[in-house]
């Protein structure tokens, strides 16, 4: 009886396996993104004429994160914590807009080329800053982020290598006394590398 017992246990957790067991694959990437109100109260102006502003939803964005999928499954989870960035530079200062987006994503995989996503975001210590004579175009301020919306679609180059255009929807709120509200939804368009 323990034998038979043991034995169909033993099947049970066979039968069972292949909906836990999936593959990691931790992945790094990086893109451009564009969009969002616009941050600083006057126009960065440069002794050469040249100007710039910084916005809600660009510019640079750093990545890392960890994608999950299931065996025999079109299904991938991905979590990622990433580094974004709005800045311009000059000799005797800059302006930027920084953040640190934490994302989770559910992917569905189409066929082996094309990915579909949708998922959220929270970007943690939102700050707009001006150093040197940066300070002169806007008030350094804090912000709070609002929980960010995410859709994408990723296309794979080779299996390792893939090419994503996202939208996401988000704001950011001033700190300060009054506290602005300001728009920093973007479009963006990254390059990922995973390591499998």
């Amino acid at each position: 009886m323990k034998k038979t017992v043991l034995a169909l246990v033993a099947a049970s957790g066979l039968v069972g396996a292949p909906c836990w067991a999936g593959e990691w694959s931790p992945f790094l990437g990086g893109g451009i993104t564009a969009g969002g109100d616009k941050l600083n109260t006057s126009t960065v102006t440069f002794v050469n004429g040249e100007t710039d502003n910084i916005h809600g939803g660009g510019l640079l964005d750093l990545r890392a994160g960890l994608d999950f999928r299931m065996v025999n499954s079109d299904i991938s989870l991905q979590g990622v914590i990433a580094y974004h960035t709005d800045r311009s530079n000059a000799d005797n200062g800059s302006v930027d807009f920084t953040r640190m987006p934490i994302e989770f994503l559910v992917q569905w995989h189409a066929n082996p080329k094309w990915a579909f996503a949708g998922g959220i975001r929270k970007a943690l210590e939102p700050k707009y800053n001006g150093a040197g004579a940066g300070n002169q175009f806007g008030t350094d301020q804090k912000y709070k982020s609002s929980i960010g919306w995410i859709l994408e679609g990723e296309y794979a180059i080779i299996p390792s290598v893939g090419l994503k255009l996202r939208y996401v929807k988000e704001d950011y709120t001033s700190k300060a006394i009054g506290g602005a509200k300001v728009d920093g939804s973007h479009f963006g368009l990254l390059g990922v590398y995973y390591f499998r």
